[in-house]
């Protein structure tokens, strides 16, 4: 224990990874560039790097949703009451 406690103070934190944190380190949120900045300060939509999402034909499907039939109805009180 006493060990672990020792290394606290030459630089291993207790706090999360951030991008101001940690030597050359960028985290990022995961998302992309969907175009490029003019330089007239705006900003120019590359529609080939847009995402679209394709959603496939839901008409006579015949699964329904991840919920038990056995699952009892549950009805909502009013504010009311």
């Amino acid at each position: 224990m006493f060990g672990v406690i020792k290394a606290i103070p030459r630089g291993a934190s207790r706090m999360p990874l951030t991008a101001k944190k940690g030597h050359n380190f960028y985290k990022g949120t995961g998302s992309g560039a969907m175009g490029r900045h003019t330089k007239n300060g705006g900003y120019l939509v590359d529609w080939n790097k847009v995402r679209t999402f394709v959603v496939p034909d839901l008409e006579n499907f015949t699964l329904g949703p991840y919920v038990s039939r056995k699952t009892p109805i549950v009805m909502k009180k009013s504010a009311t009451n």
